[in-house]
């Protein structure tokens, strides 16, 4: 298993691959996700810019020559964390692994890789957002050092 930096060529796998997971977590979490927006003008406007752009990293894991998983993140807005504007910082935006490799501790190679990444952009926190209802996610991200730092609730009218 070799874990590298996605080149444009792999726009259309990173794509399928963060297709499914807007399906996972549209069906499980999120009936409000849309399903079109990956493809999209839009989406994949936004996933060659990661891919391109040097304030951006996204991560392949390749197995037997096969895309299999996929990390996104990057430096955050100027201010966005806004306890301390002069604050670098980054967040991790998805990250999804097929099925039949997950356990096989791709993830956390990904984690790993996306810290080295991040402390070479000198980067002092590291954001997350994960649906309230994922326990595998928030397993994986507190067994990491994250902390919870907001919650947001939401009604239906």
């Amino acid at each position: 298993m070799e874990i590298r930096k996605a080149v444009v060529g792999d726009l259309k796998v990173v794509q399928e691959l963060n297709q499914m997971l807007f399906e996972k977590e549209h069906g499980e979490y999120d009936s409000l996700l849309d399903l079109d927006w990956v493809f999209s003008e839009e989406g994949t406007k936004y996933y060659k810019d990661k891919i391109s752009k040097k304030d951006n990293c996204v991560l392949v894991a390749v197995v037997d020559g096969k895309v299999v998983g996929y990390l996104c993140g990057g430096l955050m807005k100027a201010g966005a964390y806004c306890r301390l504007r002069s604050l670098v910082a980054a967040e991790l935006e998805n990250t999804f692994v097929l099925e039949e490799f997950r356990g096989k501790g791709i993830g956390q190679k990904f984690y790993d890789e996306f810290v080295e990444w991040c402390k070479g952009k000198n980067v002092k926190k590291i954001m997350v957002d994960a649906s309230a209802g994922n326990d595998l996610a928030m397993k994986f991200y507190r067994k990491n050092n994250f902390k919870d730092y907001s919650l947001t609730l939401e009604a239906d009218l």
